[in-house]
């Protein structure tokens, strides 16, 4: 597997140079990626760093997850986008997944292969997707949702027309969470990866904020068989934001399930007669399941010690107000 140990030219972006950001190297994960500012030592990401935004909203104002929904579309409308209807959830043109799992698997394999014509060039969607493979973590971790909105604006750039490519990505990116949502440009980090799905790779930036992943910027330009990588005919712009996570990181509730189903859950809450545990045992609780995935028995013991050890609580305790509330 390909890996983005060096930085080439796709991850030394106009936006970088222009505005000062430092390539360091994180000290926990080892991953490279891109700041402004100059005390941070680590990528900004879990399990590198606590979630910073609970109790601590980062953007200029609360959103509800159709208010996000709205600004992402807009605010790529504004800039060339055309707006183009959701996909089915059954991914009923694919023969190599049953479930959509990213607005780029709307896509694949028909126009990426450069066979079918993408229905606008640029283009943005609201693609509802199902991921299964961290249900475990779901109801646990605070983040993980099985059906979740992933904002995606997409750019199909060939040998005789160029749309967009890396320079343009980070700079709408930038501007879309900067001025669109206010978030201090200081606060955003750019991790260097490499992205790999549904037959096709490329280079990619996650985009992390507060210890949260918000987005990640793919330049796809292979396609995958096996272990043998060849070249698109294309390069593809494939951007997924999470939109469950920008109404979270803007609220600063404890958990993204508090920013979407949060009334939904107060009715549950009373209607089987639950204790609700104080705030702050949720914001920490969150917080320190935030750096942990909790995909066992052992893995969520491990949590509810931690979780004693800082509160002063005992576990028991913990389990019976958190039991119940994982379950909803």
């Amino acid at each position: 597997m390909r890996t983005a140990g060096k930085a080439g030219n796709l991850y030394r972006v106009e936006l970088f140079r222009e505005r000062g950001f430092e390539r360091r190297r994180c000290g926990r994960c080892g991953r490279w990626f891109w700041t402004l500012n100059p005390e941070r030592k680590t990528c900004g990401d879990t399990p590198c760093d606590e979630y910073s935004f609970i109790g601590r909203p980062f953007t200029r104002r609360r959103l509800s997850l159709q208010e996000a929904e709205r600004s992402f579309l807009r605010f790529f409308e504004k800039r060339g986008h055309r707006v183009i209807r959701r996909y089915p959830v059954v991914a009923r043109w694919r023969e190599d997944i049953l479930l959509t799992i990213a607005s780029i698997a709307d896509f694949q394999p028909w126009v990426t292969s450069g066979l079918v014509p993408p229905p606008a060039n640029p283009l943005v969607v609201s693609q509802p997707s199902i991921r299964l493979n961290d249900i475990d973590n779901v109801g646990r971790s605070g983040r993980h949702l099985t059906l979740f909105h992933m904002g995606g604006h997409h750019a199909f750039n060939s040998r005789g027309k160029r749309i967009y490519w890396n320079d343009e990505t980070v700079e709408l990116c930038h501007t879309f969470f900067t001025r669109e949502l206010g978030i201090g440009e200081e606060e955003l980090n750019y991790v260097e990866d490499f992205w790999e799905g549904g037959g096709n790779a490329g280079e990619d930036f996650e985009v992390n904020v507060g210890g949260l992943e918000l987005a990640t910027l793919v330049f796809m330009r292979y396609e995958v068989r096996g272990k043998e990588y060849r070249r698109l005919p294309l390069q593809i712009v494939d951007t997924g934001y999470g939109l469950e996570r920008i109404s979270w990181i803007s609220q600063g509730s404890t958990s993204v399930y508090e920013a979407i189903f949060g009334p939904l859950l107060r009715k549950l809450e009373e209607r089987a007669n639950l204790e609700r545990p104080p705030e702050e045992v949720l914001e920490l609780h969150s917080k320190i399941a935030g750096l942990i995935d909790v995909e066992s028995g052992r893995d969520l013991a491990l949590l509810r010690e931690k979780v004693a050890e800082r509160s002063g609580l005992d576990r028991e305790r913990l389990d019976r107000w958190m039991t119940p509330l994982e379950a909803l």
